[in-house]
């Protein structure tokens, strides 16, 4: 599996080659390589909709005739004919899963490619199999120093201070830092390395020290709200020597690596925001290609999954962007981008038909002349036989007794098949329910 993310890796690099290592471009590089990539995936399911897009009218018409009917039996039988309409066109529902399933894995590891960035977008763990383990746990121990180290009544207030020490402790677990129950004498509390800790959520911390550790110490020192102790153990660990092995990940102000806060750098609250507003218009752009746009099934709901499709899943992926770093949310933006380029070159380019009323009453009206049709009785009989020499079919009232007046029956003509034949007559009669048969 491994050779996997190794494949993704070089791609990543690439990226950031061809960007000059600036980190927000090279999202952008490898979320278009990854769509490339999946393109004839994509191919194959915009067939599948086609395919689906033909037949919709025929589904919809099934589900018409059994409207208003939600016994489990009636349900059954809808969900069957629905089956064999499905069959008798040669269309698999399952179709247009494949490529989905087949994708989800491959995001899975684009999210790592993304998520640990030292792993996959650096050469920092070339030279040392345990790079990111020991620098974790110096990291650690580090921050226990810089907590230690604070100044807290040079803070603007009590709470400025509670929030910064809360923001260390966080940097401590992501980096594998495991708490104690004893505490320092300020009341702060103890963390030590664990080393069965999982390294890859740690690596954007680490990340984030490497990069910001020295500018961020700085800021501090000159405000008085901590003390050289803290830049001497910065050093001492030579975090900052590993800077420039990493990417840009800064824009600005802007840096990448934080997660969005209502209590950081306000400027990171854009990403979730675009968040929000590319998954919208995705949705919008998705809906309106496929052809399902303003279009609703026999039940009335709205093709194309609704209010929760439209607003429910946007919301949803904007708030997961506060969870993650800055960085996950930039690509989850960018991916979401070039898909919706890719939905609109590819309607143009394989259009998926629009279900129209025009084709539902078509569809309904061949759904009816089926019905209609005349069922065939096939009866085969030895040539000696002569049992069936007077058969006469004639419309009767179900399967009810009653006095009928020979003479008013309508004979019709039955065909028998002798074991010799080769050939196979069929004769048909009136449709079943509406017959009843005499010898």
């Amino acid at each position: 599996m491994n050779f996997i993310y190794d494949i993704f890796s070089y791609i990543m690099k690439g990226c950031l080659y061809i960007s000059g290592n600036h980190y927000i471009l090279a999202l952008f590089f490898f979320a278009l390589a990854m769509e490339i990539i999946l393109l004839p995936l994509a191919i194959k399911q915009q067939k599948s909709q086609i395919q689906m897009a033909k037949i919709k009218p025929k589904e919809m018409a099934i589900r018409e005739k059994y409207k208003g009917r939600n016994d489990r039996a009636t349900q059954q039988k809808m969900t069957m004919e629905i089956q064999d309409m499905y069959q008798q066109n040669g269309y698999n529902q399952f179709s247009g899963c494949l490529p989905l399933l087949i994708q989800l894995p491959i995001i899975i590891i684009l999210f790592a490619i993304v998520r640990q960035p030292i792993s996959y977008s650096s050469n920092l763990t070339k030279d040392d199999a345990d790079f990111i383990k020991n620098n974790a746990q110096s990291a650690v121990e580090y921050y226990q120093i810089e907590k230690e180290s604070l100044i807290s009544d040079n803070f603007d207030s009590t709470a400025e201070y509670d929030e910064y020490v809360k923001l260390i402790d966080g940097y401590q677990v992501e980096l594998g830092g495991k708490a104690l129950e004893e505490k320092t004498e300020s009341g702060l509390t103890i963390y030590e390395f664990n080393d069965k800790a999982n390294l890859k959520l740690a690596e954007m911390a680490l990340s984030r020290l490497i990069i910001n550790g020295q500018e961020d110490l700085d800021n501090l020192y000159e405000d008085g709200k901590v003390e050289e102790t803290a830049l001497t153990a910065y050093n001492d660990y030579g975090f900052g020597e590993y800077a420039e092995d990493l990417p840009e990940y800064r824009i600005g102000s802007l840096n990448l690596l934080n997660k969005p806060s209502f209590n950081g750098d306000y400027w990171l609250l854009l990403i979730p925001l675009f968040v929000f507003i590319t998954s919208f218009f995705s949705s919008k752009i998705m809906r309106k290609y496929s052809g399902s746009a303003n279009q609703t099934d026999a039940n009335g709901n709205p093709i194309g999954g609704g209010f929760f499709m439209e607003v429910g899943m946007p919301i949803i992926s904007a708030i997961f962007a506060f969870s993650f770093s800055g960085a996950i949310g930039a690509y989850w933006i960018w991916r979401t981008i070039i898909g919706m380029g890719k939905s609109v070159v590819m309607a143009k380019v394989m259009p998926i038909p629009v279900v129209t009323e025009e084709d539902i009453a078509l569809a309904r009206k061949e759904m009816k002349t089926n019905q209609k049709k005349k069922k065939v009785i096939t009866i085969e009989v030895d040539e000696d036989d002569d049992s069936y020499n007077d058969m006469i079919v004639n419309k009767g009232n179900g399967n009810k007794k009653q006095n009928i007046d020979v003479t008013t029956r309508t004979p019709r003509r039955i065909e028998m098949l002798t074991a010799d034949d080769e050939d196979v007559v069929e004769t048909s009669t009136e449709d079943s329910s509406d017959e009843s048969t005499d010898n």
